[in-house]
């Protein structure tokens, strides 16, 4: 059966290398999906010795719903997102010859995209028939799915870090050495990305829990300290993965509106809607799962009482805003072809013809078509001269005009 989130095993369960459930605990919700969810649980009244103070609340409906909800928007999330994504990786990699700087962000938030929803179906399997792939397996899909619920939201926020830098502060030394700075960045980024997965390649195991029949893929915490290193997981998540990502986009594109208001960017409305649309996906899509997630972690540190009604709450909140979470996934690339004018131009084209090249050699860039506010055709300046030079706007338009030459989006 599935379920119980908060619970652990009572004691002298089997947990296989890790001796009597006395050295190791096995947290229900820690054995998770993406983040933190997914979970089998046992049937407690098989333990007369627990005591109703001390054993944990009964979770039976939240497993089955579990049961019923979870597999079915994992699937319907590794479609569409596998689909989508996959498309932006086949134009990006097919359609363009050399890739633009705006480009490579875009393959690499792709790419991220996918790898995160490759696992989905090893977790769906597992809240449907248990962990059925090996501890190699345990660890490795862990592991990959924190290294990209991390990446995906950290490269959202070095996008807006690459558009400060480039419109606010008008930077053209910045301009010659972005292509540097992005692989940099981008080298930094994955690197954080796997330090922060290193807790999952030491800690993730699998346990057979008898009572259910099934083992499960959890993280194996020694009882003693369990309950520091899952709350220190959990907050580690919501500051990176979430709190520290939304402030930088908020500072930087706030920044950069204003930049563009005082120099009187003739679409900057349009452009206001666009970056809010794609601000707005993010916190829908992440920030109930994130708050649910803060308020887990202050009952475990006690600033909430314990209560079973509460605990169930928390347990179908995260099961359900982890679902919306993984919508971001899928998402993206839906932005991307409804404002990306030149991305479905591009994809009609590789449906239709097949060519791997334009006439001349090189496809258009379709990142350039993202941003219509900050955006234009190569001749045309986001600026006109005169409010460039009343406004002292001048150094700003010349950025915005390189990047247009190189077909950057501003936002994604």
């Amino acid at each position: 059966m599935l379920g119980s989130v908060h619970g652990s095993l009572p004691p002298n369960t089997e947990v296989p290398g890790g001796g009597s459930q006395g050295n190791k605990e096995v947290s229900l919700w820690d054995s998770h999906s993406v983040l933190f969810s997914v979970s089998l649980c046992q049937n407690y009244s098989s333990y007369p010795d627990i005591s109703e103070d001390t054993a944990p609340c009964r979770q039976d409906e939240v497993g089955k719903f579990g049961q019923y909800f979870v597999p079915p928007v994992f699937a319907l999330v590794f479609v569409v997102g596998l689909a989508g994504n996959g498309l932006v990786l086949v134009v990006l990699g097919v359609r363009r010859c050399p890739w633009h700087l705006a480009d490579q962000y875009l393959f690499q938030l792709a790419l991220a995209d996918v790898l995160l929803v490759l696992g989905l179906p090893f977790w769906a399997t597992q809240f449907a028939h248990g962990w059925v792939f090996g501890e190699v397996l345990c660890k490795l899909v862990g592991a990959l799915s924190a290294v990209n619920s991390y990446s995906s939201m950290l490269l959202l926020a070095g996008i807006s870090i690459d558009r400060y830098l480039a419109i606010v502060h008008a930077v053209q030394l910045y301009r010659r050495l972005r292509a540097l700075h992005l692989h940099l960045a981008c080298t930094l980024l994955w690197a954080t990305c796997l330090a922060l997965s290193a807790p999952e390649l030491h800690f993730r195991t699998v346990a057979y829990l008898p009572q259910a029949h099934a083992s499960i893929c959890h993280q194996g915490f020694e009882a003693h300290d369990a309950q520091a290193w899952r709350v220190g997981l959990r907050l580690t998540s919501f500051l990176l993965g979430f709190l520290l990502p939304l402030l930088v986009m908020f500072f930087c594109y706030s920044r950069i509106f204003c930049t563009l208001h005082r120099a009187q960017l003739l679409a900057r409305h349009r452009s206001l809607r666009l970056v809010l649309l794609l601000l707005g996906l993010f916190v829908l899509c992440w920030a109930p799962f994130h708050g649910f997630l803060l308020l887990d972690s202050l009952q475990r540190l006690g600033y909430i009482s314990r209560r079973c009604a509460l605990e169930r709450a928390l347990d179908f909140g995260l099961l359900v805003t982890e679902g919306l979470g993984l919508l971001h996934c899928c998402l993206n690339p839906l932005v991307y072809a409804f404002v990306g004018v030149k991305f479905r131009r591009e994809l009609a084209r590789l449906c239709c013809t097949g060519r791997r090249q334009s006439p001349h050699g090189t496809s258009p860039s379709w990142s350039r078509a993202t941003m219509e506010g900050m955006l234009q055709s190569p001749t045309q300046s986001l600026f006109t001269q005169e409010q460039s030079q009343r406004r002292g706007g001048a150094a700003v338009s010349n950025v915005l005009q390189g990047d247009t030459e190189q077909g950057y989006s501003a936002v994604l």
